[in-house]
């Protein structure tokens, strides 16, 4: 069980380029953190850098959302409650993207690992973790307001933002007097493999670093948290 002062965060896609960082962050700022992705050799080397880096590591939780069913589901919430007690902020990062595509050109198996990933897993979650959050906690969606006012090319990816748009908004207006407050936050655009997947001629040089866009995200979500 965690020091009951001591933050607990759990992100999803934590061993992608914004994941990570937001987990280097929160640590670093003296939270605890969950660290779940389906790369479990990521997150072991996320580990490994944060350990030696601070003294301490976040507790990994390996998982493949587009595969994971409700049992799954249902075990992670209990792992998290014997280790943790509670969650204070949940953060839906987690996303897969391979190219776009017109929609009807979009092979089956990638709308449903696109969808599975980004819409489902964060019903999922919200679901079976919101036990353990508080009032005062928070559920955070990472958004892309681009594909949004830009649909054309975005397939399933833009239909599961969408989704997730509409499903932040019902859960807030669902938990508005017990909370969790619910927080959806555009980190705007930063280089990663799933901006490089849509466009590849990006490079480093030109865009803002994963490191920038999860402070914006991280500062976003204290401020909300202590208003």
């Amino acid at each position: 069980m965690n020091d009951s002062r001591t933050p607990v965060w759990l992100v999803t896609g934590a061993a992608g380029a914004l994941g990570s960082a937001l987990v280097r962050q929160v640590m670093a700022g003296g939270a605890d953190c969950i660290a779940l992705d389906r790369q479990a050799g990521a997150l072991d080397a996320l580990h490994d850098q944060l350990q030696e880096s601070l003294g301490r590591a976040p507790a990994l939780m390996p998982m493949d959302l587009a595969g994971a069913g409700p049992e799954d589901y249902q075990r992670l919430a209990e792992a998290v409650e014997a280790e943790f007690g509670r969650i204070d902020v949940l953060v839906h990062n987690a996303a897969t993207f391979q190219a776009l595509r017109p929609l009807l050109q979009q092979e089956p198996g990638e709308w449903q690992e696109i969808i599975q990933t980004s819409l489902t897993a964060p019903w999922m979650l919200s679901a079976v973790l919101s036990p353990l959050m508080s009032a005062g906690s928070a559920i955070v969606f990472v958004a892309d307001r681009h594909c949004l006012e830009h649909p054309g090319g975005w397939a399933a990816f833009g239909v599961a933002q969408a989704g997730r748009r509409q499903l932040a908004r019902v859960l807030e207006c669902d938990r508005a007097r017990n909370g969790p407050r619910v927080i959806e936050v555009d980190p705007g655009p930063f280089y990663s493999r799933l901006r490089v997947a849509a466009w590849p001629s990006d490079s480093p040089e030109h865009l803002p670093s994963a490191d920038s866009a999860a402070e914006g995200v991280r500062e976003a979500v204290e401020q909300s948290l202590h208003s």
